[in-house]
């Protein structure tokens, strides 16, 4: 080819969790009988009232163009979700909806930042958090995890510059399962107020909070609204990943920027999706709470397993990863290769005991790796069965 490659796309490492999950499938494809516990996907299906919306919008040839910030009708669901649900207000103009919410993360940050920005993003973070500030053209500035993985304003305010234009902060988290707590969320609002910088908070995964927990939205705090962009969407709520709907509350300035970047990368969300996830925010709440339910049974089996296995791991207070230490087995050999990363135990425990978990290098934390239980009860039976054999032959 002649002409040149962008060096910042060049610069980009592939989504790990993508990765993982496409090499699993591929090796199923080929015939092996894979345990793949690598995306953060409820396994469930879309509320039937859900898709039924969606049919009834087909039938009705809603079929063309919305309004590039979505239709009135899933503005007005939004706010009013927003409003019940989080304790947050917002006007028309401070909503926007877009074709899910990695995509409203790219917008807002888009929108935000100037080159040479600084977003800080304390570890361990979802996977997309660094790449989507460099695409944006800022600079991701890591801070080291804290203790029990909680969120700690005094180690952000450590990271702090004169640069910083932002915080990411994701609760339930990504992969950790942490849930900040009012108190935690308080901190970092003083923080923030005082430096001047917007909080970007990330919160799909808010209904999945267990042992009687209570989401908390930091925008809802005193004097917080104006300098908080609150990230949600339907994917992991109501089991709707493939319908792409991500929606986004905050101050007026950052969304209709927001709504002028979508609008010249993908115009509107999925008429159709729009349509459904109207019926999902105003519909029955019973779905929701049966998949949380069930993912609370899970985890608690899944932490009974590792436990009975001699491999104890915290269990996860929201979400639906646990987060491996396996630092202990850094560093063995099996099978005539030394396993001097986390990702060298990964890449043993798919290539021989065929269970695919994401290296904790691609969240900031190593010396962990990432396992979905986001699968039934025999699959995360045979999976932890699989990845206790693997750590058994490093030992």
């Amino acid at each position: 080819m002649t002409g040149s490659l962008s060096a910042k796309v060049l610069d980009l490492e592939e989504s790990a969790t993508l990765r993982l999950t496409q090499r699993a499938r591929t090796m199923r494809e080929a015939g092996i009988d894979i345990v793949a516990l690598t995306a953060g996907e409820p396994d469930f299906a879309t509320p039937a009232h859900v898709k039924e919306a969606a049919r009834r919008a087909i039938d009705g040839d809603f079929t063309h163009y919305t309004a590039n910030q979505g239709t009135p009708e899933l503005i007005a669901a939004v706010i009013e979700k927003f409003r019940s649900e989080n304790g947050l207000h917002y006007a028309p103009a401070e909503v926007l909806v877009s074709t899910g919410a990695k995509q409203s993360l790219f917008n807002a940050l888009t929108a935000m930042l100037n080159p040479g920005d600084e977003v800080v993003i304390p570890a361990p973070y979802w996977v997309s958090y660094p790449a989507i500030v460099r695409l944006a053209g800022g600079v991701p500035v890591i801070v080291p995890p804290s203790d029990g993985f909680r969120l700690d304003a005094g180690g952000i305010r450590t990271a702090l510059t004169q640069r910083t234009r932002a915080l990411i902060i994701n609760t339930p988290c990504n992969p950790t399962g942490t849930v900040c707590t009012e108190g935690e969320l308080g901190a970092i609002a003083s923080l923030a107020l005082e430096a001047g910088i917007t909080v970007v908070s990330d919160e799909i995964y808010e209904t999945m909070v267990f042992d009687g927990r209570v989401h908390a939205s930091i925008g809802a705090l005193p004097g917080m609204l104006p300098h908080v962009v609150t990230v949600n969407g339907v994917s992991k709520s109501y089991a709707m990943t493939g319908w792409r709907i991500g929606f986004m509350g905050g101050p007026e300035p950052v969304i209709a920027l927001a709504a002028r970047v979508q609008g010249q990368v993908t115009n509107n969300a999925n008429s159709i999706a729009q349509k459904a996830t109207v019926a999902a925010l105003q519909g029955p709440r019973a779905p929701i709470e049966a998949m949380r339910d069930e993912f609370q049974r899970r985890r608690d089996f899944v932490a009974r397993r590792f436990a009975s296995g001699g491999v104890p791991q915290p269990a996860p207070e929201g979400a639906m990863f646990f987060l491996i230490d396996c630092a202990r087995w850094i560093g063995r050999s099996a099978r005539g290769r030394a396993l001097s990363t986390a990702a060298d135990i990964v890449e043993h425990l798919l290539e021989h005991h065929h269970v695919a978990l994401v290296p904790g290098e691609a969240f900031g934390a190593p010396h962990h790796m990432r396992m979905s239980f986001a699968a039934p009860m025999e699959e995360l039976d045979r999976g932890v069965e699989r990845i206790l054999r693997g750590l058994g032959e490093l030992e």
